[in-house]
């Protein structure tokens, strides 16, 4: 009950503390995680099931390798901004508190929401509450002083959809669009216009993005991670790595010892910037200053490609095996280290550990905390396989 009230009085405190100065706030400048930042994802089932494929995470993750970055997912399937997905624990405290308490608990230094998607079922007379709920959140989380990003709703896959109406919810949906931009711009958060972009997906490519027209497969997160790389940094993967092989000159990335020119093959090893998080596609290298011929290319033990020093010149698409398997054993570690943060912070007996009915299993509520090493094993894990490592090549004339 103590901490109940304490929360209470703390959600009060801040609501009268930054009434409505957002107002006032100055739009946001390039959007960067820095050393140090705990990032939290909150929203509906969008961001909830983005914890079991990992992607979003992944290519924010390589975006900056040499920044330690935590995140953690606590979006909830059918969830809105008053947190009404979460009123099965207990009142009080309210559903809108819980919400705030698990937002908060991470201490978050940026927050990331992915609401509205709801909003497609509903009225048109759902949409104003939904403005006001928002920025209502938005005001009760500013005490903590995160940056705040804020996506649009996706749309419904018209081809993966059963549902006739297709047209009609995703009409609803771009006004949520329109009204989550609006809400951003007036509260100088970041903004990230999803909708289009998967919009424009869907009617290019004729790969299916949804299990059932609303939710996103593997393809489909993965596909999402780099619109919304894109969409913060204006930038996306795959990454290009280019050597010039008469000066030794790289781009994208560095030459670790010296180039190595043997009368039929070159061999050099090169440090990317980054990882490419993609790892379907993959990354471009481009091999400048080879005479004209045919030449191979060799990683691993492997031969990944053979073209003509023109073909190299421009670039080719490639998988180097080292590099592949740094990049899903970097995404299998965030997966695990998603399970172990949900088991934590939303147990399946939450309400006999930690909730109302506390007095029968609340001794059991310790082992919660005994999580805690094991989550930052993997984030130490995480933090080692997010920097590049060294990538070895032979390119052989043929």
């Amino acid at each position: 009950m103590r901490g109940t009230l304490i929360l209470t009085v703390w959600l009060l405190c801040a609501t009268v503390l930054v009434g409505s100065a957002f107002a006032q706030r100055p739009s946001p400048g390039p959007f960067a995680l820095h050393d140090g930042d705990r990032v939290v994802l909150v929203g509906d089932g969008l961001i909830e099931r983005a914890q079991h494929y990992g992607s979003i995470e992944l290519a924010l993750t390589a975006h900056w390798p040499d920044r330690t970055v935590t995140f953690r997912n606590v979006g909830w399937s059918g969830d809105t901004v008053f947190g009404e997905a979460r009123d099965h624990y207990t009142n009080p405290p309210t559903a809108f508190e819980h919400l705030i308490e698990q937002i908060t608990t991470p201490r978050p230094t940026v927050i990331v929401f992915g609401y509205s998607g709801t909003l497609a079922y509903e009225g048109p007379e759902a949409l104003p509450t939904f403005i006001e709920g928002y920025h209502q959140l938005l005001d009760t989380l500013a005490v903590t002083g995160a940056q705040c990003v804020l996506l649009s709703p996706i749309p419904h896959e018209q081809r993966a959809s059963p549902r006739p109406e297709v047209e009609r919810l995703n009409a609803r949906l771009k006004q949520a669009r329109d009204a989550t931009a609006e809400i951003a711009t007036a509260r100088g958060c970041w903004f990230a216009d999803l909708f289009t972009a998967m919009e424009d997906q869907y009617a290019n490519m004729e790969v299916l993005y949804t299990t059932n027209g609303v939710h996103l497969n593997e393809a489909g997160y993965q596909v999402l991670a780099v619109l919304l790389e894109h969409a913060l940094t204006a930038f996306a993967h795959p990454a290009t790595l280019v050597i010039d092989v008469s000066s030794g000159r790289v781009e994208g990335g560095s030459l670790q010892g010296d180039l190595d020119q043997g009368d039929q093959a070159y061999r050099f090893a090169l440090i990317p910037e980054t990882l490419p998080t993609d790892d379907e596609s993959g990354r471009h290298l481009r091999v400048a200053g080879l005479p004209e011929g045919t030449y191979t290319l060799r990683a691993s033990g492997a031969a990944l490609h053979t073209a003509s020093a023109q073909a190299w010149s421009e670039g080719l698409l490639i998988n180097h095996p080292a590099e592949r398997a740094q990049v899903e054993a970097l995404r299998r570690t965030i997966l695990e280290k998603n399970q172990l943060y949900f088991r934590q912070y939303r147990p399946q007996n939450e309400t006999y550990l930690v909730g109302f009915r506390k007095y029968e299993q609340g001794q059991n509520a310790a082992e919660l905390a005994q999580l805690d090493p094991l989550i930052d094993e993997k984030e130490n894990k995480i933090g080692r396989l997010r920097v590049p490592r060294v990538l070895v090549f032979t390119l052989t004339w043929e």
